[in-house]
């Protein structure tokens, strides 16, 4: 009689599952999502979470501090003691396409991830100090296996050639920050600078900005069941598993460009020498009051806000036609080339703000002095195909076996491609085919910094930096 021979099943390195709910009631989405999330990881092995995300319609469950609390108790009553963190949006992305009115979750289940969480307040008027605040904590609590992790990069140290070990990058940070509202700016810049003093510029920091449907009145983030106002939610990620991180969006630069003579923070005062709003119109060929109305009285934030939240109102209101910033924003902005290595020597959108005393343009990002800035022209299909675009140089990077994505889309380029949206998120779920994925749309896309009009993503793979690594280590 022939002997059987046992086979081994390849040990996975990570789980990731992914629920969703449209429950009216908050207490049941928050935990339909979550519940649906675990499932999934049950039915591919995995038994338990090492961490969660959930993201989840600003305007149907953050009416409220109290119905936001309902979605994020009916969460953490699933979760229990896993760490687990998250924002409302303006548009749910998961491995279920484009969702509005949606709570999605992702849960995590991987001993190659180590993570710390921290929060740091008053991003409004503190914002550095809200971002070190933030990652200090999430620095104190992260617990890292002193034995099976050091070992995986001594093995890596020893196997791979210097090209693959000056990629590895074994630490990264997520942050989630409540953004803009029409009383206050997001100060993203400002709370990632405050991280950057902490921990460094070679740490990747990628993230978002909560949203809140458009309304512009009220954002959350959440962490192991709170809900927060008004602060930065770090999260610092311990891991020997490849992960790739991209920008992209749908924009061509052209041949006008502008020196940046003066500026500081989010202010530019000269372009080329010339007072920098006289010089900006200028170069676009439109007169000063095309830009910027005189009739639009400036508020707190300007015109955008107010225009965002008839956006909100009513649907199908010609936006542009209220603030002509939204239209220029759109299809002509303005972006900085500077070298990252992330961006490739590509475009970084900066978004107009307001005009300042009707002289000077405030950015939604800082602008360096002794800069460039170049007029970008808009493409539909680059613009539908960015997600894509991004998440596929990130499966590039990582190689053969994405374990999941986490995808944090523009509110505005979701408005810009109008009913296109869903076919852009499609187009990027074709090219994950059946790798987990979450994400947002937001009011700040993060990758080292602000972006605006873009799509910056994570994509982490099955593989260990070394794949020859024993598992049983």
């Amino acid at each position: 009689m022939a002997k059987k021979t046992k086979t081994k099943t390849k040990k996975k390195n990570v789980f990731a599952g992914v629920g969703i709910s449209k429950a009216s009631e908050p207490f049941k989405a928050g935990k339909e999502a979550v519940e649906m999330a675990m499932e999934e990881i049950k039915k591919h092995g995995g038994d338990k979470a090492t961490f969660g995300l959930v993201f989840c319609s600003g305007r149907k469950y953050g009416k409220d501090d109290k119905t936001i609390q309902k979605l994020v108790d009916g969460a953490h009553s699933v979760f229990g003691n896993t760490p687990w963190v998250g924002c409302t949006t303006a548009g749910e992305i998961s491995s279920y396409g484009f969702t509005e009115g949606s709570c999605v979750a992702m849960v995590i289940q991987s001993e190659h991830i180590h993570v710390g969480v921290g929060i740091g307040n008053d991003t409004n008027k503190k914002p550095k100090k809200a971002g070190s605040d933030a990652i200090k904590q999430a620095l104190n609590n992260i617990k890292i296996d002193k034995y099976v992790e050091p070992y995986i990069r001594y093995l890596a140290e020893k196997k791979l050639p210097i090209s693959e070990l000056i990629r590895m990058r074994p630490y990264c940070v997520l942050m989630l920050t409540n953004g803009f509202t029409t009383t206050r700016r997001g100060n993203e810049d400002d709370i990632v600078e405050g991280i950057i003093d902490v921990i460094g510029h070679r740490i990747p920091i990628i993230g978002s900005s909560a949203g809140d449907d458009f309304k512009l009145k009220k954002t959350y983030t959440f962490w192991n069941g709170k809900i927060y106002d008004n602060s930065v939610v770090c999260v610092v990620i311990s891991s020997n598993l490849k992960i790739a991180y991209q920008v992209k969006h749908g924009y061509i630069p052209t041949e006008k460009s502008m020196f940046v003579n003066k500026a500081k923070d989010y202010i530019v005062y000269e372009l080329d020498k010339k007072t920098a709003f006289d010089r900006y119109a200028e170069v676009l060929k439109k007169k000063k009051e095309e830009i910027w109305p005189t009739s639009m009285k400036l508020q707190q934030l300007g015109p955008i806000s107010s225009a965002f939240m008839a956006f909100a109102r009513k649907i199908d209101i010609d936006v542009m036609k209220l603030s002509p910033i939204i239209e220029i924003n759109c299809n002509m902005p303005l972006a900085l080339c500077e070298y990252k290595p992330y961006l490739k020597g590509r475009f970084w959108i900066k978004g107009l703000d307001s005009i300042v005393e009707k002289k000077y343009i405030r950015f939604t990002e800082k602008v360096p002095q002794g800069t460039a800035l170049y007029v970008m022209k808009t493409s539909k299909e680059k613009s539908l195909k960015a997600a894509q675009e991004s998440v596929k140089e990130g499966l590039k990077e990582v190689g053969r076996g994405a374990a999941f994505a986490l995808v944090f889309d523009c509110a505005l380029h979701r408005w810009f491609l109008g009913k296109h949206a869903k076919h852009s998120i499609d187009l990027m779920k074709a090219a994950l085919k059946d790798v987990p994925v979450i994400g947002m749309y937001s009011y700040g896309e993060i990758l080292d910094g602000k972006h605006t009009l873009s799509v910056a993503s994570m994509v982490v793979g099955e593989k260990l930096v070394v794949s020859e690594v024993n598992q049983k280590v």
